[in-house]
């Protein structure tokens, strides 16, 4: 069901206008970027990006962010100025087609899924110049790298597996089968209370999330959640998983520790990309047929703020400056 209502806002969102942090929800029915206001739960401003547009990345900081616009092939970086005003600096061809994005740790190097390549491009983050290509397995989608920088993470969705890049050499060291069709993953560097650092792999058509050691690639666990998985993220602590189901209009919630799963959250239509806000407080999500964009209490597991956006927003990656 479509949202009419422009607003629903509850409980915890009073803030001065623009204050921080802030979100980047790519609407792919628009071709556009919402930039929401955390505090105040508000649209702040939209950005015209290229043709349906689905990844993001921001940078450290939040003075640039980067689109993937997959039917345009082509990526989009939208600078933010010193008046806090957004716009669109450079727009640049990249394979056949572009989905996950996903930046290096000190934001020098920016990393682009080609879909239809089955590779990765990688491109100066300042200037969109290309600096490499790197095979991976079929349909690369989402991605993430470790804290470091030392390792890539890459989503094979047609491979049923992950592959690693390492990024000093910028050469695939290893690839591991997960479930079917892997497309969102995330980095857990706290790991599940022993210290090991784990990765959470949502896998679509498998209907589960692969939880691999993120430096032996072995899977350690393989957690059933509900129909069509999509996105997956943690909390700074590992103690909680959260994966939005597409096809289950839920968003299943993980003990980190146990894998069982708390609660399935039903907030919103067809759920999409996923993120823990920087202060923890609160559970982010893009609803892709609600045409909205939800928060919940990260805590208690009650919505508590529901924002009416436009079309088709999906927020696939990284849609809050680290």
């Amino acid at each position: 069901m479509r949202i009419a209502a422009a607003l629903i806002a509850m409980l915890a969102f009073a803030a001065p206008a623009r204050a921080e942090p802030l979100a980047y929800v790519t609407q792919q029915g628009d071709d556009s970027v919402a930039i929401v206001d955390l505090a105040q739960m508000r649209v702040v401003e939209t950005v015209k990006v290229g043709k349906k547009p689905a990844g993001v990345a921001v940078a450290p900081g939040g003075s640039r962010i980067y689109v993937t616009n997959p039917e345009g092939r082509s990526v989009s970086m939208i600078e933010r100025g010193g008046d806090g005003r957004h716009a669109v600096k450079a727009e640049t061809p990249v394979g056949q087609g572009p989905l996950g994005i996903a930046l290096d740790p000190s934001g020098v190097r920016l990393f682009v899924a080609d879909w239809h390549g089955d590779s990765v491009h990688v491109l100066d983050a300042a200037t969109l110049a290309p600096l490499a290509t790197v095979k991976v397995g079929a349909s690369p989608s989402g991605m993430t790298t470790d804290p470091k920088g030392a390792r890539l993470y890459v989503a094979d969705r047609e491979s049923d597996s992950v592959s690693v890049v390492d990024l000093a050499t910028l050469q695939r060291i290893a690839q591991a089968p997960v479930g079917r069709a892997p497309f969102g993953l995330a980095y857990d560097a706290a790991g599940g209370g022993d210290g090991r650092a784990r990765l959470f792999v949502a896998n679509v058509q498998s209907s589960d999330v692969s939880v691999l050691d993120a430096a032996t690639l072995k899977e350690l666990r393989r957690v059933k959640v509900r129909s069509f998985p999509y996105g997956v993220a943690p909390t700074a602590d590992g103690g909680r998983v959260f994966v939005t189901n597409q096809h289950d209009g839920s968003i299943s919630v993980l003990d980190g520790r146990s894998y069982e799963e708390i609660a399935a959250l039903r907030v919103c239509d067809y759920p999409e990309g996923v993120l823990v806000a920087p202060d923890q407080r609160h559970v982010l999500a893009a609803c892709w047929a609600d045409d909205a964009f939800v928060a919940i209490d990260a805590t208690t597991l009650k919505l508590d703020a529901k924002l009416a956006l436009r079309s088709g927003p999906r927020a696939f990656g990284q849609f809050i400056a680290p």
